[in-house]
């Protein structure tokens, strides 16, 4: 008997710990996420592993507490005054913007844009591959640098894993700067290195710029297991290219510790075109959720009719509740997903939001012809929305996204009938005949829980 005493004493000791650990995490986590689901899953994970769960936390979870500063002047628009007060750019009206559905107009136009380059060439990009479209943009680039060109370019750690050494040596070697966002360095992890910079920003010459969903890899001329890809890129000018140096200049200040100048890469423009472009983005700050919550807001705010393109749908309790509500007011909601994206897991969760939205009245339809990677936002063909952003937790509320808030009535319908063209190589998922079996309900609904982790 005495010898099951210390036994008793440590599994004591051991209990006393794990309270203690728990009373001071659980403050924290219930403090950071104001979203009660959010804060369930981190606490029960953190209660039922302790010591994993808080790593895991430190990784993925943990947010720093910033102050939103304040901003005087807002513009008048309710949804333009809410990018206002998270990102501080108000909507431009002097500028040209060229759809590029795909990756042949993307890549075409690009390279163009390269050539022509003469001054400097910033670059921001999740992939970039050393495949055959990316030795060829890198061959330019060496080419262009070794001319007298500045050449940036920041390239997330994760995404960028296949970027090898040897074209980053050729590129240094031809005095292109580079910069890896947030690398992983085991055991020196740091909070939020699950965060990763999910921006797609070419800016040349301070003149011409690109946004939109379209990486440096080939699949998306050739294709992949998943069939041709279906994205949505920009060309822009004109105003709207000064805030994207700028937010480009802040991510290399960030990513490489030197801060430049924007007075010396933003170059005066000579276009009368009226287009009025507003740029939002999401990062750690007073920005965090201003993509998510500009999108409700743009939903909420429909009369008629509000399309969607998203490769994941995994929507934060937020963007759903404004979907919903929007469908049972009237208004026509239409969500293109793909018919299965590169995450098994994501579909399966995907499949109970799907639910949601039938319920309530949306109509949803799954892409057929290849793999839709399209971000796409159109609301009562007036504004559009095009850029980074999944409609996922992952994407609005944790990495570094971008977007472009167009709204313009003339770009609204060619978007507008690009979706509708797009919706004849769909297949619509019958709300009267759709049915999960109970096994897939039960693990997508047990999985959903952990959808702000994902």
């Amino acid at each position: 008997m005495a010898r099951t005493m210390p036994g008793r004493r440590n599994m004591s000791v051991l209990l006393a710990i794990h309270l203690l650990w728990s009373c001071c995490a659980l403050p924290l986590v219930t403090r950071q996420h104001r979203i009660p689901s959010s804060a369930a899953a981190w606490a029960a994970i953190i209660l039922l592993l302790p010591v994993a769960g808080t790593l895991l936390y430190l990784l993925a979870g943990y947010q720093r507490r910033t102050t939103v500063p304040r901003r005087s002047d807002p513009p008048a628009d309710p949804v333009g005054k809410l990018v206002f007060h998270g990102c501080g750019t108000r909507p431009t009206l002097c500028n040209r913007v060229e759809p590029l559905h795909n990756g042949n107009n993307a890549f075409s136009a690009l390279i163009a844009s390269l050539q022509h380059a003469t001054r400097t060439i910033h670059m921001e990009y999740y992939i970039f591959r050393d495949d055959r479209i990316g030795r060829t943009i890198a061959e330019i680039l060496i080419r262009k640098s070794r001319a007298g060109v500045e050449v940036r370019i920041i390239y997330d750690a994760v995404g960028s894993w296949r970027l090898s050494r040897r074209m980053l040596r050729r590129m240094h070697e031809a005095g292109i700067r580079t910069a890896a966002y947030a690398p992983l360095r085991f055991p020196w992890f740091r909070p939020g290195t699950t965060r990763r910079n999910h921006r797609k920003i070419v800016v040349t010459d301070g003149k011409v710029a690109y946004i939109g969903g379209i990486n440096i890899a080939k699949y998306y001329l050739d294709g992949d297991d998943s069939g041709k890809w279906r994205d949505e890129h920009l060309r822009v000018e004109g105003d709207i290219v000064a805030d994207l140096q700028r937010l480009f200049l802040a991510d290399w200040a960030a990513a490489r510790g030197e801060r430049l100048d924007p007075a010396d890469y933003i170059t005066p423009h000579t276009v009368r075109e009226r287009t009025s472009l507003q740029l939002a983005w999401s990062e750690e700050g007073p920005s965090r959720h201003t993509i998510a919550e500009a999108f409700a807001l743009l939903i909420a705010r429909a009369r008629r009719r509000v399309r969607i393109c998203s490769p994941y749908f995994l929507p934060p309790t937020l963007l759903l509740d404004a979907l919903r509500m929007a469908a049972r007011s009237g208004v026509r909601v239409e969500i293109m997903i793909p018919t299965s994206s590169d995450s098994h897991l994501t579909d399966l969760i995907s499949d109970t939001y799907v639910d949601d939205l039938l319920d309530a009245g949306a109509e949803v339809c799954r892409y057929e012809n290849g793999f839709l990677h399209a971000k796409v936002l159109i609301v009562d063909d007036e504004t559009v929305s095009i850029g980074t952003a999944n409609m996922d937790y992952r994407s609005l509320t944790a990495n570094m996204e971008v977007t472009v808030l167009i709204r313009d009535r003339e770009v609204a319908r060619n978007m507008a009938a690009t979706f509708d063209a797009d919706r004849r190589n769909c297949t619509r998922i019958d709300g009267r005949t759709w049915r999960l079996s109970p096994l897939r309900r039960t693990a997508g609904n047990l999985l959903r829980l952990l959808s702000p982790l994902l």
